[in-house]
């Protein structure tokens, strides 16, 4: 890994460069003029830390303790505990610089990071501060100076709260440092084991994004995030400025989870007083001081549960709309602890199995988390399963009409759900979409029977696409809504004139991913498979959304006689790495479960005879192909897997009904199927990878 930095205070530091003397300018800076008769800063407006206090005036951080891997904490402020020792706040530490059980700050970084995640209240030009979990433990755990820091005192201080998190009730750990530019996941031959036992632990680990290297003046000359926010059991923080612009500096790409605010924060100085900085450092442990306040009020929530309930509850901030410099144009959530700690409260696990109706849907967010949406008795619900396997109560998305009987969700890179339906009263396509702290829906259609199979997906920069059918007419048809409008257009895909397609379907958004100069740029493809009912044929289309010139492409994939139960896939296979559009489907005609990948030309093969309904296509994390599939003769699920040479294997799953949903984390290389037993009545989950 590079040299490690921290990231705050105007500057980052180098592991082994000794800077200037004098260059860690710790000075108080006068604070921009604000209102008479406000009492909280305007960065804490932004993201509720006000109206959290106000609405869990009894959720404060009180029980948990937080581990503060940086470069000590001055325990004698007052706003920091006065002492160190298990009757303070600071209950104890390391110091891995000097090798002594004594981890007092002498350099202020880490102080200030600990003012930010739990500083009793305090007063500076007559606005009112405090930590964000005020009432939380800490543990000061001291790996560098202002002359940086070591990949082995980080490593060694990650191995301490491993061996310690009990005696010290550590449920969640803040590193502000980091170094590079990162655009996808980054493992680390030492931390990366570290990590992932930490997240295994249930240990909520956050980190700085990074400042661009230290480019405060901005803007960022690349995209990507710093090592260890782009480890994949890290959570990554970038910043943003009072009025929810993200600061040049801040790095930022795809490997960005939460934004939170990193300019002008007023924190407690090292030998007293208090200072005025700007970096990601002080944006992350405004994310871990909101993770102590979820620990408190759900102290079974593990990591992942955590960061996804931090993700669904922020706010939206599109990079590019009111930033200035080079900027990634990607969808961001932003910090939002009133909702956080609202959304934490509904998503406590009540059940390990769910009950519903008929019809149902499943999607896995980055963070590992489960959301369902359901059809019950004429309304649509929804709800979540921890990484625990703890379902939440249900929440009614829409109970207007008969709604849901037909259901698709997907998970936007912001961790919100959306949910495309079929409104039988109506005969309707409705969505829902979650922002954060409520649900609100919309029709969009509702002419001429329309509705039925609806399938929706999101591109990387959080545009939904919705593919459905209509029946008046036999056409198959797709709808656009473009995030930053907030409206919706329509267009006909295929069919009309005699021709009847889409009665089933399944639509796919991919991305590729390109290099242009210093920046990632994102090329997204929206792709249907889909029934021919005129002549029974199984038909693919797709459209190059980014290139304005493009039209659709559409193609005969079998001509079998019979097509139901179509799940589309566009993903790597084991013949290549590249994106490729897979299939996995039923040759009702035959009684054939059938699989066909697309190399220039279509290849169908069987993959198992078996009648009934139900066919769902996944992946492992060698990118061999799963497809698991109802039995309707021995009323029970399969699953046969191939590797890109030989026959399929195949393996028994469980005892089932047809309805069936599986759902894939790429992040985590996690698999996880859904399924109704043959009741119809109960809903089980299991790892199938």
């Amino acid at each position: 890994m590079p040299k490690a930095y921290f990231y705050g205070v105007g500057r980052a530091f180098p592991g082994v460069s000794k800077v200037p003397e004098n260059s860690f300018d710790m000075q108080v800076q006068p604070l921009e003029p604000r209102r008479m008769f406000a009492t909280w800063s305007d960065y804490a407006h932004l993201v509720g830390q006000d109206a959290a206090t106000r609405d869990y005036k009894s959720v404060t951080g009180a029980g948990v303790t937080v581990a503060v891997i940086d470069t000590g904490i001055d325990y004698t402020q007052t706003s920091l505990g006065g002492g160190f020792g298990k009757k303070f706040k600071v209950i104890g530490g390391y110091d891995f610089v000097d090798n002594d059980s004594d981890p007092m700050d002498e350099t202020g970084h880490g102080t200030s990071v600990a003012g930010v995640i739990a500083a009793k209240p305090y007063t500076v030009n007559g606005v009112t501060y405090q930590g964000v979990a005020p009432d939380a433990k800490l543990v000061a755990l001291r790996v560098g100076t202002d002359s940086g820091i070591s990949d082995n005192n980080i490593d060694r201080a990650l191995r301490w709260v491993i061996k310690n998190y009990k005696t010290f009730g550590i449920s969640v750990v803040n590193l502000s440092l980091g170094s590079g530019n990162y655009t996808t996941a980054q493992t680390n031959s030492t931390m990366s084991a570290d990590f992932q036992k930490l997240h295994d632990l249930r240990i909520f680990v956050t980190a700085a994004s990074g400042n661009s290297n230290d480019q405060q003046s901005g803007p960022i000359s690349q995209d990507g995030i710093a090592y260890p926010a782009a480890d994949p059991s890290v959570f990554a923080v970038g910043a943003v400025d009072s009025s929810d612009v993200i600061t040049p500096w801040a790095q930022r790409g795809q490997e960005l989870d939460l934004l939170a605010p990193g300019v002008d924060i007023v924190m407690p100085k090292l030998g007293g007083g208090f200072v005025t900085e700007d970096g990601t450092s002080f944006s992350s442990p405004y994310v871990a001081g909101t993770a102590a306040l979820i620990k408190q009020e759900d102290p079974s929530a593990g990591a992942g549960d955590v960061g996804s309930i931090l993700m669904s509850s922020g706010r939206t901030n599109r990079d590019g709309d009111n930033e200035s410099g080079n900027t990634t144009g990607l969808l961001f959530s932003r910090l939002n602890i009133d909702a956080a700690l609202g959304l934490a409260t509904q998503r406590i696990g009540k059940t390990r199995t769910l009950g519903l109706g008929t019809s149902f849907d499943t999607a896995l967010d980055s963070e590992g988390v489960l959301h369902a949406a359901y059809y019950d008795k004429g309304r649509l619900l929804y709800a979540t399963r921890d990484t625990d396997g703890l379902w939440s109560k249900a929440q009614i998305v829409d109970s207007s009409a008969d709604v849901g009987s037909q259901v698709s969700i997907a998970i936007d890179a912001t961790g919100k759900a959306g949910i495309g339906y079929y409104d039988a009263t109506n005969t309707a396509v409705k969505y829902a979409s979650f922002g954060g702290s409520r649900w609100t829906s919309a029709t969009i259609e509702s002419s001429k029977l329309v509705g039925t199979s609806p399938s929706v997906g999101f591109t990387i920069a959080g545009d939904a696409y919705l593919a459905y059918y209509r029946k008046s007419g036999g056409t198959l048809q797709l709808a656009h809504l473009t995030r930053d409008t907030g409206k919706w257009n329509r267009v006909t895909v295929d069919g009309g004139n005699g021709a009847n397609v889409g009665s089933v379907l399944s639509l796919d958004v991919g991305e590729a991913a390109l290099r242009s100069g210093f920046f990632t740029v994102y090329h997204a493809t929206v792709a249907v498979a889909y029934a021919d009912s005129t002549n029974g044929a199984l038909k693919y289309a797709r459209l190059d959304v980014d290139d304005p010139t493009a039209t659709w492409f559409t193609a005969v994939v079998d001509t079998t006689g019979g097509i139901g139960s179509i799940d589309l896939k566009l993903h790597a296979s084991p013949l290549t790495s590249a994106t490729q559009a897979q299939i996995a489907y039923r040759d009702t005609k035959n009684g054939l479960v059938k699989y066909a990948y697309r190399n220039t030309d279509w290849f169908p093969q069987t993959v198992a005879s078996s009648t009934g309904s139900g066919v769902q296509l996944s992946f492992d994390d060698s990118d061999n192909v799963l497809v698991t599939y109802f039995n309707g003769k021995k009323k029970a699920l399969y699953t046969s897997t191939w590797r890109g040479t030989g026959s399929w294997s195949t393996a028994f799953n469980t005892a089932s009904s047809a309805q069936v949903s599986v759902s894939m984390n790429a992040r985590a290389a996690e698999v996880l199927l859904s399924w109704l037993d043959r009741q119809q009545t109960t809903l089980g989950t299991s790892d199938l990878v």
